[in-house]
């Protein structure tokens, strides 16, 4: 069994790469002739192959990072538990990264991947073990387990905490994905149409208002937005429909925006609970490795 919790194990900045590697490979359990073997090999895949006679203290950290994970993935244990490492390097390391353990996995070896990055958990992970406050909450297929996880990660606020609406011309009050094919309001599995309510709770009639709906990503990028102008809203609940041919978005936790706007100005501005959680199956094609987005 191997470990790979902290890269970088070993290394001394007054030694050369080349030296760092043969000592943090001794460590990890290498012998002197197998890291002779795959000295090219882990030199080429951290990409230091200029600097690899430098001294250490000369590397950037991220050159010291890469070389690090470099001797780390290239141990050959039967079976390797990984420790939230793989978001060393830029984003085309980190891609490399992933790949490498694909390759390992794929090799007949057992990978134990710990980590909170939902995308990389689905990239690498066949199967999956939920682990709560020590204990083992739940285990299955990677779909099913990751889908469980982000729901309840999204669903533990109340749908209208910290939300005043006394005194209030109309506020929203929920929302769901109609005819959820995942039996869930709030979790979409498919890549066919969906239908989206959002239910307001209109407290007398307005003229002349104003529905907007925003999409953003969990690190609050704006992905898509529409309006709809000059409703005519009667007293009581009523729900808006919005329905869309497909909502091609990579598997993760989405949140909804909704507003409301009368002459008068803003009426209702609610960032929707829970969050949406698209649980489809990441989409690769057959000449790249990237995810359809």
């Amino acid at each position: 069994m191997g470990t790979l919790l902290e890269v970088g194990t070993g290394f001394h900045p007054e030694l050369t790469g080349r030296e760092n590697t043969f000592l943090s490979g001794a460590i990890l359990g290498m012998s002197k002739t197998e890291i002779h073997r795959k000295f090219d090999e882990i030199v080429a895949f951290a990409e230091v192959e200029k600097f690899i006679d430098t001294p250490l203290k000369h590397y950037s950290s991220g050159m010291q990072m890469r070389l690090a994970f470099a001797v780390a993935a290239h141990v050959e244990p039967e079976i390797l538990l990984i420790d939230e490492v793989l978001s060393v390097g830029d984003l085309e390391f980190q891609k490399k990264c992933l790949g490498k353990m694909g390759e390992v996995a794929k090799g007949g070896r057992t990978i134990i991947f710990v980590s909170h990055q939902m995308n990389q958990i689905r990239r690498l992970c066949d199967r999956v073990l939920w682990i709560d406050a020590g204990q083992l909450r739940c285990q299955g297929l990677t779909s099913e387990i990751s889908t469980q996880y982000e729901a309840t990660s999204s669903g533990r606020l109340s749908l209208q905490e910290g939300r005043d609406n006394s005194g209030v011309k109309v506020y929203h009050e929920n929302w769901e994905i109609l005819e959820s094919p995942g039996g869930s309001p709030n979790i979409f599995d498919s890549f066919g149409p969906i239908a989206v309510g959002f239910t307001v709770n209109v407290m007398q009639p307005l003229r002349n208002v104003q529905h907007g709906l925003l999409l953003y990503s969990a690190d609050r990028q704006l992905l898509w937005g529409s309006e709809i102008n000059g409703l005519q809203l009667l007293a009581g609940r009523q729900v808006f429909v919005h329905r869309l041919p497909t909502l091609p978005l990579r598997p993760g936790a989405y949140t909804w925006r909704v507003n409301l706007y009368d002459d008068d100005g803003l009426i209702d501005d609610w960032e929707c609970l829970p969050e949406l959680v698209v649980a489809t199956k990441p989409v690769t094609h057959s000449k790249t490795s990237g995810l359809v987005s």
